[in-house]
C-alpha cells in the first residue's frame, strides 16, 4: 500500500507543476500587450526604444492593433534610421501583435 500512497503524491506533485505552468501561460495571455517590454528591446539604441514606446502607447490609446506608416514616421528619431533598426521596430511591434499598414488605423 505504501506504493499507492507514494504514487498519488508524485501524481499530485506533477499535477501541481503542470497547473503552475498553465496558470503562468494564462496570465501571460491575459496581460495586455502594452504593459511590458520584451527583452529584445534592451539591445536597441535608446532613441529606437523611445520610438517603440511611442508606437505602443499610440496603439494603446487608439485601442488598436494596427498603426499606419505615418504613425511610424512620426515616432522615428530625426536621425537616419538603419534597415536593422526598422526591422527591429517591425519585429517588436509584431511581438506585441501590432501591424503597420498603409491607410487609416483600424481598417
Amino acid at each position: 500500500m505504501g506504493k499507492n500512497g507514494s504514487g498519488n503524491s508524485k501524481r499530485d506533485d506533477a499535477h501541481a507543476r503542470r497547473q503552475a505552468i498553465i496558470d503562468g501561460l494564462l496570465a501571460d495571455a491575459l496581460r495586455p500587450a502594452f504593459t511590458y517590454r520584451l527583452p529584445s528591446q534592451d539591445s536597441l539604441p535608446a532613441d529606437i526604444r523611445r520610438a517603440i514606446d511611442r508606437l505602443l502607447a499610440k496603439a494603446e490609446a487608439q485601442r488598436s492593433r494596427c498603426l499606419t506608416y505615418d504613425d511610424l514616421e512620426e515616432a522615428l528619431p530625426p536621425r537616419d534610421v538603419s534597415a536593422e533598426d526598422l526591422e527591429a521596430i517591425f519585429w517588436i511591434l509584431a511581438e506585441h501583435g501590432i501591424e503597420v499598414e498603409d491607410g487609416e488605423p483600424g481598417l
